[in-house]
């Protein structure tokens, strides 16, 4: 179980050099991360890469399957090992070593502008799964600039698969998207949306229907019907509820 465990952190630098005299400054962190999550509806956590576990866990029943916050802070990444599929913790131990080599590539100035996020299922403690979005950007680096902690939100997911990996910088015009197949980063123009389509979507958030919303913005109930077929193309979504959630996730609207 242990060397499984050790592959979450493959490839990363397993001396950061962080002192023990280090940490006296990371309660400002948790108690910003414990402000953050009384107000989102998200699960939030921080994971600490120099003692590889988790420094902070938020008290969120949904996400943490039967466990107490503080459980799932002792058992660390362990706890992914008992609530996700097995066929998906080989998933995620392919997304967190193609992730960190691609990190590891950017120049230091850049790195704490970057997430990386990508959906895979949890086993709640009725047995149900969830397919759920997670999200995870750098705190703090270490003088090196390796990763030492790094935020990590983790919310239902829109989509309907598993994977949907993509690693995003703040203001750059294109992101990457990791393919599986070629085992490989693919870099494409970062999507954007039309006036109208921004518009429709709002509209579409409040539960206005095709009508409702045709009448509001003074088009045919048909334009409606084809700005939402050209968004669900864009956002890879099969319905409005979907293309929401993906449009959101992006911060698209």
């Amino acid at each position: 179980m242990k060397e499984e465990l050790l592959r979450f952190f493959r490839p990363i630098n397993p001396d950061l050099h962080i002192e023990d005299s280090d940490y006296a400054q990371l309660q400002v962190c948790v108690s910003m991360a414990e402000a953050m999550a009384r107000s989102t509806n998200s699960s939030l956590y921080i994971i600490d890469y120099n003692r590889k576990n988790f420094l902070y866990v938020s008290p969120n029943p949904l996400f943490l399957c039967g466990y107490s916050p503080d459980e799932v802070r002792k058992k660390g990444y362990a706890f992914y090992m008992d609530v996700v599929p097995a066929d998906e913790i080989q998933m995620l131990f392919e997304i967190n070593e193609a992730g960190f080599k691609f990190y590891d590539k950017q120049p230091k100035e850049k790195k704490l502008d970057m997430t990386i996020e990508y959906d895979f299922h949890i086993k709640a403690s009725d047995g149900h799964l969830h397919l759920i979005h997670h999200k995870l950007t750098p705190i703090l680096l270490n003088s090196n600039g390796d990763m030492w902690l790094a935020l990590c939100s983790v919310s239902l997911s829109p989509r309907t698969t598993v994977g949907n990996v993509i690693i995003t910088c703040k203001d750059c015009t294109t992101h990457y998207s990791y393919s599986f197949e070629g085992k490989r980063w693919r870099e494409q123009p970062n999507i954007t949306l039309a006036e109208r389509e921004k518009d429709i979507l709002q509209l579409s958030v409040k539960g206005f229907s095709n009508t409702e919303i045709a009448e509001k913005l003074f088009i045919d109930v048909n334009t409606v019907k084809y700005h939402k077929k050209n968004l669900f193309y864009k956002l890879h979504a099969e319905n409005i509820t979907e293309a929401i959630g993906i449009a959101t996730n992006l911060r698209l609207i």
